[in-house]
């Protein structure tokens, strides 16, 4: 019988929101940071994740994505946290934990979700 999982390659540890992962797919390897909270990453088998892609020097930030610098990532790279490209991942494909974000990074994350989604705009609508 196959077994159902390649244990040398699944990460075991625990998933905490603000951690950045190595993911493998069939599409190939990326860096994913995690922003499902963590009383659903202890219980379900999938994970909400934004992808974050090398930064090219020159490249702009815009207002729905956050720079992670190397020093903070450890992806040994500039990293472009991008809020509008956000995936529900089986955690199964999980392969290495590089890093976790500060509490402030985490909450520049939130501040670029809130504008992606249009959640600023709630605030000043009117609604009735």
């Amino acid at each position: 019988m196959e077994a159902a999982f390649d244990i040398d390659n699944m990460y075991c540890g625990v998933i905490e929101r603000g951690d950045i992962f190595l993911y493998e797919s069939k599409k190939g390897e990326k860096a994913v940071v995690v922003l499902q909270d963590n009383v659903l990453n202890e219980g379900l088998s999938t994970i909400v994740c934004a992808i974050l892609e090398p930064r090219e020097k020159g490249d702009h930030v815009f207002a729905n994505e956050v720079l992670l610098v190397a020093a903070e990532n450890g992806l040994g790279v500039d990293a472009l946290c991008k809020l509008y490209k956000i995936e529900t991942l089986d955690r199964r494909g999980i392969i290495a934990k590089k890093g976790e974000l500060s509490s402030e990074r985490l909450f520049d994350i939130y501040r670029a979700l809130d504008i992606n989604c249009g959640r600023f705009r709630d605030n000043i609508m009117d609604l009735d």
